[in-house]
């Protein structure tokens, strides 16, 4: 058991620096672009909308060569490489068409870094024959884990030393990740080539579409309330200022210790269930928050929105692999894009929203969101008993 446990230690640590690299820059692109570049907020969009189709084609493309027999370990570190160079363009230029152009080249291949530290991952959990449920819940955790450091930091950063001090921790944690990825990670083992030949031509079932559609909509009803909150309950609730913080902070306490017990829970009701599980604790949470106005009510609500999350992300990504054995990085990248189109589908939704309503009724849409990442998976099931009977 401290055997495996020691050689689990390399890929939670990838995950964790895989994880920083971004965490020390995503959520500061946009200030980055209103503040430091004076570029009008439509180009926010422009932007966004870029990198991230470019992105999705790019880590799709990384996935059917990780399948086809290309290391994950060099695509990896190929896409990190070309996140660093990203991050140089970014810290010297003040042209907001260089960092569109820095973007679109160089941060979409970047984002194919994630799917490939998965798929890292996940054959080497194949290959040791380990739970993968919850080795996957562990490494998910780990992205956690750096998406609750990296932000706080890199906003204090950029308030004392500006952009260009986080996008150098940023690059700091590309250079350890692919070096700590060269020298620590071991080698992915070769698969039986006939074998993987027919796993590679077998058709993606129905099942697969599934679990990304509720994998999608899920991130999208959690985005949706995320970009909305702050400013519902400072701007229309009136609340105190450190309250958006506190309930963050609250969720994040909670979800990761969720999320590592999350595999547990899978054995004894099934990784499906439990997403069913998480929608539905999602849908008690918006419908709670649309409805209350006082901080206790709103702290105390945040006990099904770390249930939610939780269980969402410790399972998603392994319900969805074990609809496609054998197409680990077609899997893995596939996650991967259905959360990016939902955190579009959210963020869009939350500014469509504030357009023509108030920011209260971005729970409406996070409900109606997680109303059909239940409807999917609950015909998921309906689709696994069919064929069980």
């Amino acid at each position: 058991m401290v055997s495996f446990l020691k050689a689990q230690i390399p890929f939670l640590v990838l995950s964790l620096l895989t994880g920083l690299s971004s965490a020390f820059i995503t959520p500061i692109m946009s200030y980055f672009l209103v503040d430091e570049l004076q570029v009008a907020p439509f180009y926010i969009g422009v932007y966004t909308v870029a990198v991230t189709l470019t992105g999705l084609v790019v880590s799709q493309y990384f996935g059917y060569l990780a399948d086809h027999g290309v290391k994950a370990k060099n695509l990896y570190r190929l896409a990190q490489t070309a996140f660093g160079l990203a991050l140089v363009v970014f810290s010297i230029s003040q042209s907001f068409w260089w960092v569109l152009f820095a973007g679109v080249v160089f941060m979409s291949v970047g984002a194919a870094s994630i799917p490939q530290m998965l798929t890292i991952s996940i054959n080497w959990a194949k290959s040791a024959n380990i739970d993968l449920t919850a080795f996957n819940s562990k490494v998910r955790a780990s992205i956690s884990l750096a998406w609750i450091l990296g932000p706080a930091i890199a906003f204090a950063l950029v308030g004392r030393c500006g952009f260009a001090a986080s996008f150098l921790v940023s690059l700091i944690c590309v250079v350890l990740a692919i070096s700590f990825c060269s020298f620590y990670v071991p080698n992915q083992i070769t698969q039986n080539r006939t074998k993987l030949k027919q796993e590679q031509q077998a058709n993606v079932p129905l099942s697969f579409y599934l679990v990304a559609i509720a994998v999608c909509f899920g991130f999208a009803a959690h985005m949706m309330f995320g970009s909305s909150m702050p400013l519902y309950v400072l701007h229309e609730l009136k609340l105190p200022n450190y309250l958006p913080g506190l309930l963050m902070g609250l969720v994040a306490a909670l979800e990761i210790p969720i999320m590592l017990f999350s595999a547990r829970l899978s054995r004894h009701i099934g990784p499906a269930k439990l997403m069913a599980c998480a929608f539905v604790s999602a849908g008690i949470f918006y419908i709670g928050m649309f409805y209350s106005w006082q901080i206790w009510q709103l702290v105390c609500l945040q006990i099904f929105n770390a249930l939610f999350y939780g269980l969402y992300a410790g399972v998603g990504l392994t319900l969805l692999q074990s609809q496609l054995e054998g197409r680990t990085g077609f899997s893995s990248a596939f996650y991967a894009n259905s959360m990016k189109v939902g955190l579009m589908i959210g963020t869009s939704g939350t500014g469509l929203i504030a357009q023509f309503s108030r920011f209260q009724y971005a729970n409406i849409g996070a409900l109606l969101c997680i109303s059909i990442a239940l409807i999917s998976i609950l015909y998921f099931l309906l689709l696994q008993k069919s064929k069980s009977v």
